[in-house]
């Protein structure tokens, strides 16, 4: 028996964390060449999420920085994540790999306009390795709200199904590219037969040497580019069977920065500053976001999210503003560092009685201090809710549940029957937060526009910066 090695080395879900790409770039091409050194075969590939708005270089150039840099390090096969897929407007997403010299691949991502996959885009690849014959299928993570944008989400492990049933008997390995999360990856292993790996992503997990569930080895590699996975396929050259299969996890810092992608990075980054440097207005004084107490700041966007959606009234925690904004002019890139979550805003239909409880929750200390992860969320706490269509007097010395004394919508009392709308932020109806969005009777989304658009808006308004100093909530 003669035998030889197929090394993948990936990465997922790194997030525009540029500062780890120059070591990213390093380490595949150190191992690339030291396994190619042994007559050994290399492929490349990202899980998805490569792209994440809230970094001034991917906003400042719509993700190309993103698409140039892999160019450069290498990658041949791409996955599509949620962070290309949702937060990017569908026309720049349509032009998104346009530049790329990597094979695109998501099987379940289709265009409601033409019913077909996007241009570029392929539902899976078959690449000859040597003496191998692999197949590449990839899936991205299905979320009901890309019919907003345009898009039909396909079943994933339908999908995956019916590829795998089609191609199996043509190649000798079938990998999974899977942006679906590690416990869809289970369901992969566990209901579609003929899956030799998957490369996971999307859930964050570390997987630093791999798992075997049924018949199908499944690895992934945490976030944020901290690590490149290299997962190793021994197979006989002559049956071309599959010897082993085993994964491993490096510290991405372990290998030598590449110094043309530090270069290129800071060619990318002086191009997004200025895109993102001019003014789009000029306060006449400081405003002020406070987390723990109603603000000025936190008060003009729940009015912004009320307009921006139509509600009767709106609410937002506090928290979603990382900072004060100081006297002078304020630029796109203070906009994006102030609020940099993935985060659209959304109109609730709810009863007034949940919407009381809602508030009586966001009152308590636990609320306000509670650390959110995850949802699009990119800062720190919760913070105080901030509100824009009603007031409310309550007193902080009553037991938790009952501190509201009234509120008035719009001037009239909260009716608990009544069905009101509310501007809030979408991250608040998976009811993760708050279980009681979940008695919602209607959401609508709006996307593809992030909360920070709806702040731009509102800075812009001088009518508006005056309201934010009204007080909403009465201490009495």
């Amino acid at each position: 028996m003669t035998a030889s090695k197929l090394h993948i080395l990936h990465t997922n879900d790194i997030h525009s964390h540029f500062h780890q790409m120059p070591y990213i770039a390093g380490g595949i091409r150190k191992l690339k060449q030291e396994s190619q050194a042994q007559g050994e075969f290399v492929v490349t590939v990202d899980l998805g999420d490569h792209a994440d708005r809230m970094n001034p270089i991917t906003e400042g150039t719509w993700g190309r920085a993103n698409i140039e840099i892999m160019n450069a390090t290498g990658y041949q096969f791409a996955s599509v994540g949620n962070n290309e897929g949702l937060t990017f407007p569908k026309d720049i997403f349509l032009s998104f790999y346009d530049e790329a010299k990597f094979q695109v691949i998501c099987a379940n991502l289709i265009d409601s306009e033409t019913n077909q996959l996007p241009r570029l885009m392929k539902p899976y690849f078959i690449q000859q390795v040597g003496p191998l014959r692999v197949c590449w299928i990839s899936v991205t993570a299905p979320f009901p709200v890309y019919d907003l944008l345009g898009w039909i989400v396909m079943d994933p492990i339908s999908t995956v199904q019916e590829i795998v049933t089609d191609v199996r008997d043509q190649v000798d390995l079938v990998v999974l590219l899977s942006h679906t999360g590690l416990r869809m990856d289970h369901q992969f292993a566990q209901e579609v037969k003929g899956i030799d790996i998957i490369l996971g992503a999307h859930t964050h997990d570390l997987l630093e040497t791999g798992i075997h569930v049924e018949d199908t080895f499944i690895i992934q590699t945490g976030k944020f580019g901290q690590y490149l996975g290299q997962t190793t396929v021994e197979f006989d050259t002559q049956t071309k069977g599959i010897i082993s299969i085993k994964g491993t996890c490096h510290p991405t810092q372990s290998f030598p920065a590449a110094p043309d992608i530090v270069e290129l990075i800071a060619q990318q980054e002086r191009a997004a500053s200025e895109v993102l440097s001019p003014a789009i207005t000029f306060l006449e004084h400081d405003f002020n976001i406070s987390w723990v107490e109603e603000s000025p700041l936190g008060n003009l966007l729940a009015e912004g999210i009320r307009d921006w959606v139509g509600s009767e009234v709106a609410m937002v925690n506090a928290g979603t503003l990382l900072f004060s904004l100081s006297r002078g002019s304020v630029t796109r890139k203070d906009l994006l560092a102030l609020c940099p979550h993935p985060i659209n805003p959304c109109k609730i239909s709810i009863k007034g009685k949940f919407l009381r409880n809602i508030l009586e929750e966001a009152l308590t200390d636990e609320s306000i201090h509670r650390e959110i992860r995850g949802l699009g969320f990119r800062g720190k706490v919760m913070g105080w809710m901030c509100v824009d269509g009603m007031s409310l007097r309550y007193d902080k010395r009553r037991a938790e549940g009952e501190r509201i004394e009234s509120i008035l919508v719009q001037d009239q009392p909260l009716e608990e029957d009544r069905i009101y709308s509310i501007g809030t932020l979408d991250m608040f109806t998976f009811g993760f937060i708050f279980p009681l969005f979940r008695k919602a009777e209607k959401i609508d989304y709006f996307l593809p526009e992030f909360i920070r658009d709806v702040l731009e808006k509102e800075l812009q308004s001088t009518d508006a910066l005056a309201r934010s100093s009204k007080t909403r909530w009465i201490h009495v």
